[in-house]
């Protein structure tokens, strides 16, 4: 699977919902998915700006509820904040 470039992920993760963590971390930025005021799921970006490897992309994908497919999608914006937060509930994350 190709690299993900680490801020467009970034961008794009936020345009679906996801927010920075108010816990701020010196050496990653934590995005937060919140649902009717309840935080979902989290996952966690290096302030390196690397490219996302194929073990970032999978690590990544498990703490957003998604498999790589689906978390490749939602960082490059074919999958919308709607069908996330549908494979969400299919998952059961959310009640």
């Amino acid at each position: 699977m190709a690299a993900l470039d680490a801020k467009k992920t970034e961008k794009n993760l936020r345009k679906k919902g996801f927010e920075e963590a108010i816990n701020k971390s010196p050496d990653h930025i934590r995005l937060e998915f919140f649902y009717e005021g309840r935080m979902i799921v989290n996952t966690k970006l290096s302030h390196n700006g690397q490219d996302l490897d194929d073990y970032l992309i999978k690590q990544m994908a498990k703490q957003c509820g998604l498999n790589k497919i689906q978390f490749k999608d939602l960082a490059t914006c074919p999958l919308s904040q709607e069908e996330y937060l549908s494979i969400l509930k299919e998952n059961g994350y959310l009640d």
